[in-house]
């Protein structure tokens, strides 16, 4: 028994102090006697928040009113939220197939993949599949880990195929391990009929992190490059600041004379009234143009240049914090309209966006949705098609079926299914390339990743 010593609680409170944060992740300290502490009194980095050095505080709040960081987020949902959802069978020989429409699929894993598949297509009674992973993306990437609630039938059942499925608000719940190493899962307010009393078990819930970093824990990006956030959000309100309170007038008056105060009312006053009159008072008389102001005591008129931010180059430096923060949220920053895009290359820019950032965390989904929802079924596995990513205009779709099907990589039936036609008799076939042949579209200048006439460069030694 005593190698099973290891799994026991510690009675030591441990935190863990990297970063200036209490703890990272949603966790419950453990209280005396083994028991957890309520759910109230729960450690949420996520939304305690943190500050910078300067004093701004920093957190979910703030960071859902950043400009910058909405337009990143919205990236990043909008690309997961349109990709389709399907379920794949994988075939004793390794291939893949639909397992909703493939007839080489078993009437089991079938019947399992209807059922998931309508899932993920229908989440619940008020969502579109859409408006569901827009809003997993968007807790997903703001507060770094996302929990999904499995709404069943029999909700004491871990097999059974979930009928419905929400998102639930991550700074209202938190993780606990208990001994046997299964989480569960305990709520600060009642949420979709769940109180806080009733913690809710391992297979209720799925648990998605962004950046894993202790057990259940991970790193919330925003929050943990404070200063960066804090800088972008000051940079913005001393702009608001000057706009709204900065000098508004076009010009003033001075004088290098020495003026008694009880003097100085008085000529103040009379220029006041004067120049209300000329300017923008009711009284104003229309019928004389070009009307003048007598001035005296020495004094003359200067002109004055509104307060902006390039006066202070504060221009350069938003525009830098804003590609950090791209940098951040792996976005590049014409995607968002910060930095000039040439054209000629915008499909790179697509091409590594989907494989650097996206790609990645929608490998993350699919090994979760396997682990909750296929229990059983070893052949099945959820797949996002992310061949939507990257079909481009029309014209470009033609040019990568037809290059396809000619270099016999792909079946005429297969290429019509791409293009969403329908199949023709005697499609199935594949065309016998020619050996040696090069796909046109397949070096990177074609994909503007590259300038100039490669090709006369490479010719140049024949």
């Amino acid at each position: 028994m005593a190698l099973f010593d290891i799994f026991k609680q510690k009675q030591v409170k441990e935190s863990n102090a990297m970063f200036g944060q209490t703890a990272l992740g949603n966790n419950v300290l453990w209280g005396s006697n083994n028991r957890y502490n309520s759910a109230n009194s729960q450690i949420l980095y996520v939304t305690t928040g943190s500050s910078t050095d300067a004093g701004r505080p920093v957190d979910m709040s703030m960071m859902s009113r950043n400009s910058t960081i909405m337009a990143c987020v919205g990236a990043k949902a909008r690309a997961m939220a349109q990709l389709p959802a399907r379920i794949m069978c994988e075939m004793d020989d390794g291939s893949y197939h639909d397992a909703v429409k493939s007839p080489e699929v078993s009437a089991r894993d079938k019947a399992k993949a209807k059922q998931v598949a309508f899932l993920l297509n229908n989440p619940n009674n008020f969502q579109s599949s859409y408006e569901f992973f827009y809003q997993y993306i968007m807790w997903h990437e703001l507060s770094g880990e996302v929990y999904i609630l499995w709404w069943r039938k029999d909700q004491e059942s871990s097999t059974q195929t979930p009928l419905e499925m929400y998102v639930f608000d991550s700074t209202l719940i938190s993780t606990t391990v208990n001994v046997t190493r299964y989480p569960s899962y305990r709520l600060s307010t009642p949420a979709y009929g769940f109180n806080r009393d009733e913690p809710l078990a391992a297979h209720q819930v799925m648990h998605l992190v962004d950046a894993a970093w202790q057990g259940n824990g991970g790193f919330n990006k925003g929050i943990l490059a404070a200063e960066l956030i804090g800088l972008d959000q000051d940079i913005d309100l001393y702009a608001n600041y000057v706009m709204q309170n900065g000098a508004k007038p076009s010009g003033m008056f001075v004088t290098e004379n020495v003026i008694p105060d009880g003097k100085y009312k008085e000529i103040a006053a009379r220029l006041k009234e004067a120049w209300s009159s000329m300017t923008g008072s009711r009284n104003a008389d229309p019928s004389k143009p070009g009307q003048g102001m007598l001035l005296d005591q020495g004094m003359k008129y200067q002109p004055l240049d509104m307060l902006t931010l390039q006066d202070t180059d504060c221009a350069k430096l938003k525009e830098q914090t804003m590609k950090r923060i791209c940098g951040l949220f792996g976005v590049p920053p014409a995607m968002i309209g910060i930095a000039d895009q040439k054209y000629n290359n915008t499909q790179t820019m697509l091409d590594e966006f989907y494989k650097s950032s996206m790609y990645p965390l929608i490998v993350n989904v699919q090994q979760k949705l396997k682990q909750h929802l296929l229990v059983g079924y070893p052949n099945l596995c959820v797949e996002f098609d992310t061949r939507a990513f990257l079909k481009g205009a029309p014209l470009d779709q033609m040019n990568f079926a037809v290059a396809g099907v000619n270099a016999g990589i792909m079946t005429a039936n297969e290429a019509r299914e791409y293009l969403s036609m329908k199949n023709i008799d005697g499609g199935d076939k594949l065309k016998e390339g020619k050996p040696g042949d090069t796909i046109p579209g397949s070096s990177p200048q074609d994909t503007g990743g590259g300038g100039g006439s490669q090709t006369r460069k490479m010719n140049l030694g024949k």
